[in-house]
């Protein structure tokens, strides 16, 4: 008999392990409470729970002894392995390949025990919990102390950057007693017994003299200054007899004086002499003003010093107070003019005069500027110091307390004495200031006027 086919059969091959989300869910769970508990273990877990645990899931306690060095660096490698093998497991699906599959996942499960059989000795009690408490311990007294020095950095940072404004502003005040000391080795020293009222009046006396000097030269030089002084002065003089002619002529030399010194007086820059001066004490104080006026003829003093503020201020008063016509008119030329525009200093009679004038009023200024400095401290305490330079007004009446009349060289000897004598009746006006005055603290040098009869109506006079 042929036997008949042998039955179906009645059981299944066991099917290939799988890897399922919720095993692996499972065992990456307990990657990161393993990880919790070497990072940061619980203090509540007391000896003997501790104990139960390592009993009840690992079995009899392990090696006593294990260097924890060794558990955490097969700790590190086992993650590794797992990251590895989940890696592994991922690229096996896409495509799917059973055996693969199969394969990754006892990969990964090995991993796993491995990483619980560690996790026993993380939580056993002579497992490396220790060593993680004391590198935990180790790590905040590390970051306290990262802490402590990033406030010393800021600190040290506030007052570095408080250093740095201090050096900059001491740079800056070096700077400028630099300046101060440059400008000061720059200043013209006058000496104190200089640096008086009586030696200011003195100088003022002498440079009104020269000043007059040169004014005689410049209208002696020309037959007529009329161009020279039509700044000043404008009249209807006639002249047409010797005493018009006369007081023309006298007209016209002191609006020419009067033009030179408001000029003078007005220049301003560079060696002007208002601010380069001080006063000194003993010793070299007030050498250099010293050498300057020491020569008798103002242009031996020009030649020594070409670069002083005599030099420059003689320069400049030239071009503004000299006017082109009266140099022309005296001279024939103007080649002066324009020798003194190219810096230089014509050694001839006119100039020679002019010198003179000059360096008496620059030297006026230089000790008016020292005399004023000298007088602030009084001032400051209530006293009568300080310079003034005063000019009498066109059309005031004459002040015998302030102003000096030159109505004598007008051929009006008896209308002098009265003004003198204060006779108002005249009814005296002045026409133009001939020389300024000047007031030292309680000192007046009277200024020079021009005076005329108010009926007469100068009004031509500047």
């Amino acid at each position: 008999m042929e036997s008949s086919p042998g039955p179906a059969r009645s059981a299944r091959a066991p099917p290939t392990p799988t890897c399922t989300v919720p095993g692996l869910l499972v065992g990456l769970t307990k990657l990161f409470n393993l990880t919790k508990v070497c990072a940061a273990p619980s203090p509540a877990a007391d000896d003997s729970n501790g104990e139960a645990a390592a009993a009840t899931k690992c079995g009899p306690d392990p090696d006593p002894g294990p260097d924890p060095r060794l558990v955490l660096m097969r700790l590190f490698d086992a993650v590794s392995a797992l990251k590895s093998g989940y890696v592994k497991l991922q690229r096996a699906h896409f495509p799917y390949d059973q055996d693969k599959v199969a394969a990754a996942d006892e990969a990964v499960a090995s991993e796993l025990d491995s990483v619980a059989a560690l996790q026993c000795l993380c939580t056993s009690r002579r497992g490396i919990g220790p060593l993680v408490d004391d590198r935990w311990a180790q790590v905040q007294r590390l970051e306290a102390e990262a802490r402590r020095r990033d406030a010393h950095i800021a600190a040290l940072a506030r007052e570095l950057r408080r250093l740095q404004r201090d050096n900059a502003r001491l740079s800056r005040q070096v700077v400028r007693s630099r300046n101060d000391d440059r400008r000061r080795a720059g200043m013209l020293s006058v000496p104190k017994e200089l640096a008086t009222p009586a030696a200011l009046v003195r100088q003022f006396v002498a440079a009104s003299r020269s000043v007059g000097n040169f004014a005689e030269l410049l209208l002696g030089g020309a037959c007529s200054l009329t161009a020279a002084a039509s700044s000043t002065e404008s009249s209807d003089s006639s002249g047409t007899d010797a005493a018009g002619a006369e007081q023309a002529r006298w007209w016209r030399r002191y609006s020419l004086e009067a033009h030179l010194w408001r000029a003078m007086l007005l220049v301003g820059g560079a060696g002007a002499g208002d601010e380069e001066c001080c006063s000194g004490g003993g010793g070299d104080a007030g050498s250099s003003f010293r050498r300057i006026m020491k020569p008798r003829d103002a242009l031996d003093a020009l030649m020594q010093f070409p670069r002083s503020g005599l030099s420059a201020f003689c320069r400049a008063a030239y071009i503004a107070a000299v006017p082109a016509e009266a140099e022309a008119a005296a001279c024939g030329n103007l080649d002066h003019r324009a020798f003194v525009s190219r810096g230089g200093h014509p050694r001839t009679p006119v100039y020679r005069a002019f010198a003179a004038a000059a360096r008496s009023v620059w030297a006026l200024r230089v000790l008016m500027t020292a005399v004023a400095r000298c007088s602030e401290p009084e001032s400051g305490q209530g006293g009568g110091g300080g310079v003034r330079m005063f000019y009498a007004g066109r059309g005031s009446m004459y002040a015998a307390e302030f102003m000096e009349s030159v109505a004598v060289v007008l051929g009006a000897e008896e209308e002098a004495r009265r003004v003198e004598a204060g006779d108002r009746e005249e009814k005296l006006s002045v026409a133009l200031t001939v020389t300024p005055g000047v007031k030292v603290g309680d000192t007046v040098v009277r200024c020079r006027v021009l005076l005329c009869r108010r009926r007469e109506g100068f009004v031509g006079i500047r």
